[in-house]
């Protein structure tokens, strides 16, 4: 008998408080990654195509194939890598009660970071991708020392931090769960993880959170 796949579980995180994990897609996970690994010879390909076309004197076909060759072996080898980690820690993301982490990001990130969660592309309701608009991208890129290609893709989409799909859970649902939480942080004593008596009196600082004040 196979098992189900856990869509999440409960959690403390040392330094965010009470936490929700949403585990990853594993079935999805392994589409992706042998999709990825194929990218390589593909791009070996290309780069091969590339050499006769510059040798046979066209160079700026030869040029342009060899460029997206390229691109398309780096874009396979980074996302193979990524989609690894992923198998090695069943966790996709963190939800927790004064932040949320990224199995394959930087470390915590506190909700003091965040201006909205959405996905300005899709209708409301049914987002396609979970996206965090980021209260100030460029001081963010600099506090979590983001590599240069994070910097370019963190411009690209436009100063929004793209946690993907590709979780066990639907993600309306983690959005919703995300939203509830920011909410909970920034107005301490509604429906969120951590709000119970015991949660309320017993705050930890986040990376760059404020302390909510003790209700009497």
């Amino acid at each position: 008998m196979t098992s189900v796949q856990p869509s999440e579980s409960k959690t403390r995180h040392p330094v965010l408080g009470p936490a929700v994990v949403i585990h990853d897609d594993r079935r999805r996970t392994w589409w992706r990654l042998g999709f990825e690994i194929a990218m390589l010879p593909l791009g070996l390909a290309g780069l091969a195509m590339a050499r006769g076309d510059l040798a046979s004197g066209n160079t700026l076909i030869g040029v342009a194939q060899a460029a997206g060759a390229v691109i398309l072996a780096l874009y396979g080898l980074l996302s193979a890598k990524i989609d690894v980690k992923r198998r090695l820690n069943q966790i996709r993301l963190l939800i927790a009660r004064d932040g949320f982490e990224l199995s394959t990001g930087k470390g915590p990130i506190s909700w003091d970071e965040v201006a909205t969660i959405s996905d300005p592309r899709s209708p409301a309701g049914d987002p396609k991708d979970l996206r965090v608009q980021l209260d100030d991208p460029r001081g963010f890129a600099e506090r979590y020392a983001l590599s240069p290609i994070a910097r370019v893709m963190l411009r690209v989409n436009k100063g929004d931090l793209v946690l993907g799909g590709g979780m066990a859970k639907p993600v309306v649902t983690v959005e919703a769960l995300m939203r509830r939480q920011l909410a909970e942080f920034r107005h301490p004593g509604s429906d969120g993880i951590g709000s119970s008596a015991e949660g309320k009196t017993e705050r930890v600082r986040a990376p760059k959170g404020r302390r909510p004040v003790r209700k009497r």
